[in-house]
């Protein structure tokens, strides 16, 4: 495995997220990406359709926005990787709470793709 191919990747990722390049990250994520929160469990479709609304309707990172990793781990296992840390993100001039997170990336023989992420408010904030 290439780490430094898989941090560009997940780059890649986070800066389409934080643009609302609904395109990009349908290629980033694998078909059955989902997103684990509180708040549930959000599929690729219905995190794709909720983003696409917010930027039609203009409340998606409006002053733009991109997120710091505090802590990193890439443990990875031949064609996965399991990616874990904290960070918080930034919009404007607004830092977000510090987020423990977990993302499980798998190699599809010709790219990285991100299968899960799973993220939480920090118990233990650095």
């Amino acid at each position: 495995m290439n780490r430094e191919d898989l941090k560009q990747v997940r780059e890649n990722w986070y800066a389409a997220f934080f643009a609302g390049d609904v395109e990009r990250l349908a290629q980033i994520q694998a078909g059955n990406f989902t997103v684990i929160t509180e708040h549930g469990v959000q599929s690729k479709k219905s995190q794709i359709d909720s983003i696409s609304s917010a930027k039609r309707s203009g409340s998606w990172f409006p002053q733009g926005g991109r997120k710091h990793d505090t802590e990193l781990t890439i443990q990875d296992s031949g064609g996965s990787a399991k990616v874990t840390g904290q960070g918080y993100s930034i919009s404007g001039q607004s830092k977000g709470p510090v987020v423990e997170f977990s993302e499980a990336w798998e190699w599809d023989g010709t790219a990285w793709r991100v299968v899960n992420l799973s993220y939480g408010v920090a118990r233990n904030q650095n």
